[in-house]
């Protein structure tokens, strides 16, 4: 069984070179060394949990180092290996992920803390190198794929945990398709019913937009010629998606997806045109998501339009956003430096976090709410794009801004109203703020904002208020 999942691992390896095929076979025979005499609750060889890992992250062309990390993950936690071999063998960037993914020793935490600085130490150690939290996802989408062996009281709130922590982070990183499955395997565990439920309506559904498919594509490509469209697929949503989006009131005919995929950004604004010709239009339900780009992986156009009654949603995107989805990080790692990717995805929050959170387990409260929040777009009156939470208010918007701009906030305009500093901002909403020449920040705005910025900020102005009243 090992033999065949490293026979596998390495054809589907071929994309990299001679020389990092010889590195990756390095590592297997390290890691396979190191785990020798171990063996997983399913009774296989401990080594087949890092080669399947590796076996995952290799479906997205990981880079060398991601695949090598991959494979020692465990080393250290799990066998005498230290950081300072893994270093002298494979370098001090393999060496950094692997000590970013392995856990502190049981004994000295208590259980919830235990969980909380281990997510602390990922996180705050993933804003150098995204690739830690990247491997921390394969080993939990592999855990989530074996987790049927574990006892009920283990699968619950493993499953649960998964569904309001990683499948977000996958999001945020640009791993759908690992988002997608990590969704799917929780909510098959979490509700076993429901799940079972939404597998037979999505059968039921799947025969119907196949044949509208067939005919949305037949007139489209009909009238384009396919001078412009490179590639069509339909895509019925993820169980985990479809279960929300009907329990929020979502008509179930919308909710399957056809995408198109275009040779330049440019041809998704004409196909736009010829969809809009050919099928009645959704009135309402046009989205720009490449002039008003909130997310570096995804720019597309969306729409929705009327065929045989039923309502289709159309995904307009261009070849290197496909790329981006299918790839992920990995795509955008090809073109950056590691060190600002990384602090770009995950930075910001994590930065402001950690300066107002008092230990690991507030530490790990503010960062769910504040990295996996559904997202809004607002705007200056320059039209320049600010990407806040949902539920943020103006307060939260002026420190986004400019923190210096928000400590002398006197009122605000939204879409050209005056509205108090507290008032919840709304998708595309256009906000003006005006000042005086003083500070003028209230400690009650401590109660009201939602971004770790603005709370980090706020304190800073009134702890140094209280300490020159004292003085």
């Amino acid at each position: 069984m090992v033999n065949d999942v490293k026979v596998l691992l390495m054809y589907k390896c071929k994309y990299l070179s001679d020389e990092e095929k010889v590195e990756l076979q390095k590592a297997i025979e390290f890691s396979e060394k190191a785990h020798i005499y171990q063996k997983r609750a399913t009774g296989e060889p401990y080594v087949i949990h890092p080669l399947e890992v590796c076996l995952i992250l290799s479906e997205y062309e990981a880079d060398l180092t991601t695949l090598i990390c991959a494979l020692l993950h465990d080393v250290v936690e799990d066998t005498e290996v230290s950081l300072s071999e893994i270093e002298e063998h494979f370098g001090s960037q393999v060496a950094y992920i692997v000590d970013g993914l392995t856990k502190f020793e049981k004994g000295v935490f208590e259980k919830e803390e235990y969980s909380a600085v281990n997510t602390e130490k990922l996180l705050s150690m993933a804003i150098l190198d995204i690739r830690i939290a990247v491997v921390k996802l394969a080993d939990r989408l592999h855990n989530m794929r074996t987790l049927a062996i574990k006892r009920i009281e283990k699968k619950i709130p493993y499953a649960n945990e998964t569904l309001l922590f990683f499948s977000p982070l996958a999001e945020k990183i640009g791993l759908y398709k690992m988002q997608e499955e990590l969704e799917d395997l929780g909510f098959s565990y979490l509700n076993p019913p429901r799940y079972t439920l939404f597998k037979k309506i999505m059968n039921d559904y799947t025969q119907v937009y196949s044949e509208i498919f067939n005919q949305f594509l037949h007139h489209v490509h009909e009238e384009d010629s396919s001078e412009f469209i490179v590639h069509t697929n339909w895509k019925k949503p993820p169980l985990f998606q479809l279960y929300n989006l009907v329990s929020e009131g979502h008509n179930l005919q919308e909710l399957f997806t056809i995408h198109i995929t275009t040779k330049t950004t440019l041809n998704c604004y004409i196909v736009l045109g010829t969809i809009h010709s050919l099928f009645e239009p959704v009135p309402n339900q046009f989205v720009d998501k490449i002039a008003i780009e909130n997310h570096p992986f995804l720019k597309y156009l969306e729409t929705k339009v009327k065929i045989e009654d039923l309502i289709l949603r159309v995904i307009i995107q261009d070849e290197a956003t496909k790329t981006y989805y299918e790839h992920g990080v990995f795509a955008k790692l090809k073109e950056n430096d590691i060190q600002s990717l990384s602090n770009s995805l995950l930075g910001t929050s994590i930065h402001s976090v950690k300066t107002i959170a008092k230990n690991s387990i507030a530490f790990c409260e503010l960062i769910s709410f504040e990295l996996f929040q559904k997202e809004i777009t607002v705007f200056t009156p320059k039209m320049d794009v600010i990407i806040l939470p949902i539920n943020s208010n103006i307060i939260d918007f002026a420190y986004a801004l400019d923190p210096s701009l928000a400590n002398r906030m006197s009122f605000a305009k939204v879409n050209s109203e005056f509205q108090s500093p507290q008032t919840v901002l709304q998708d595309m909403d256009i906000i003006e703020i005006h000042t005086k020449n003083k500070i003028t920040v209230d400690a009650k705005w401590l109660h009201h904002v939602q971004t770790s910025k603005a709370l980090k900020e706020i304190m800073g102005v009134v702890n140094k208020s209280k300490k020159i009243l004292n003085f």
